[in-house]
């Protein structure tokens, strides 16, 4: 284990000291401030995408008089206090070895929000954590393990609709699960319910979202500087094709040269390091094939999100949670695992680390240059806070 999860709890521990620290911080930039109104959108206008939680935030704040911006807060510390519980349960079991503190300390996995901190507090830490969850219960039986597939996903799309984009991670995991379940076999009624759920999530997403009123989802508050143009709300229903132009017309050579290098080295250790047993491998399941498709799945991304940093950001923990979920699943070859561990020595390792964990990170912004030092920065950020109040 990781010396005893010390390195790892420190560490974990200090970004959750931080996370809870810069969230409690921006509340005085409540309501305008971007991730502030994306929390906001509600069912009042109508059905509309990312709704569900600002609905519950809604009913909440009428039911418990309790002023809305607190309870943003509190769901936000709750839901990074799970995640970073359950990712700690799953690393503390892992053995101390170059591989894991390259994973555990990238900029790109657990400290990106903090590093980026337009990106703290954003509702993908809610579609990270749901896929995270469903991959790491144990199903007593295939229609459990159907159910769970359908109810979670649907909540994290009704959360935020980019979970769509990761419904092949979500096939994955229960593909592999399904080989648990021999004698077990899915009949038509699964398919029924499954396509179903599927289809009126589509509907709800790309037809009956075109009707919502943003003015109604902006008055259902009293709030004198919120306005149909503030921040998410004026994202909330934009043609397809707007978006796709406003993002393509800024992709250019330095673009992808910038983002395809972070990429590339934050990815170094999965390519380096892990091989699907032999018992297992085919033509079709191995790990090139697996790494392939989470890069290839991820291009529609790239061409419709304008902040490239949280696409990697999304993209790198969904693939942490798949690694991790094919070493409990017992289908790494740990002997190649090992012999690549052996022939590095240590100061290229100490090297590799410095490279790929503390000198460079992706900015939110497709139309930022790369970010350095988020190690540092991100604390550095804390006590220039801490003396402008002195």
């Amino acid at each position: 284990m990781i010396k005893n999860n010390k390195i790892l709890l420190t560490y974990f521990l200090y970004l959750i000291l931080g996370f809870v620290f810069f969230l409690t911080f921006h509340l005085n930039e409540f309501p305008i401030k971007y991730t502030f109104t994306d929390w906001l959108i509600n069912y009042e206008g109508g059905f509309v995408r990312r709704g569900l939680l600002g609905q519950i935030v809604f009913e909440l704040s009428k039911l418990l008089n309790i002023q809305i911006k607190f309870l943003i807060l509190i769901f936000q510390i709750s839901i990074y206090l799970i995640y970073f519980l359950l990712f700690f349960l799953l690393l503390s079991k892992r053995e101390t070895n170059f591989f894991w503190l390259l994973i555990i300390f990238s900029p790109i996995s657990f400290l990106y929000p903090m590093a980026e901190l337009e990106a703290l507090g954003r509702k993908d830490i809610f579609v990270i954590t749901s896929f995270l969850i469903f991959s790491i219960i144990n199903y007593r039986s295939l229609s459990s393990l159907l159910f769970s597939f359908i109810f979670i996903f649907t909540l994290s799309c009704l959360i935020h609709e980019i979970t769509f984009f990761y419904i092949f991670h979500y096939l994955f995991v229960f593909y592999v699960k399904n080989k648990i379940f021999i004698n077990q076999k899915l009949n038509i009624k699964h398919y029924l319910v499954s396509f179903l759920s599927l289809g009126i999530l589509l509907y709800l997403n790309l037809y009956l979202h075109n009707f919502v009123v943003i003015e109604d989802i902006v008055n259902s508050y009293n709030y004198e500087n919120l306005t149909a143009l503030s921040g998410s709300f004026s994202h909330i229903s934009p043609a397809i094709d707007s978006v796709f132009f406003k993002t393509f017309s800024n992709i250019n050579i330095v673009t992808i040269a910038r983002y395809g290098f972070l990429i590339l080295i934050s990815t170094i250790p999965f390519i380096y390091f892990i091989k699907i047993k032999s018992d297992y491998e085919n033509k079709y399941f191995n790990f090139q094939n697996i790494f392939i498709s989470n890069i290839l799945l991820s291009i529609p991304l790239y061409l419709l999100i304008f902040d490239w940093g949280r696409v990697i950001y999304i993209n790198y923990n969904f693939f942490i949670i798949i690694i991790i979920f094919i070493f409990n699943s017992n289908l790494i070859n740990t002997k190649y695992f090992q012999k690549k561990l052996e022939v590095i020595s240590k100061p290229i390792k100490i090297l590799f680390f410095i490279f790929i964990c503390l000198s460079f990170s992706p900015k939110l912004l497709i139309t930022d240059d790369l970010g350095s030092k988020p190690l540092y920065k991100s604390a550095t950020k804390i006590f220039k806070i801490i003396k402008n109040f002195e």
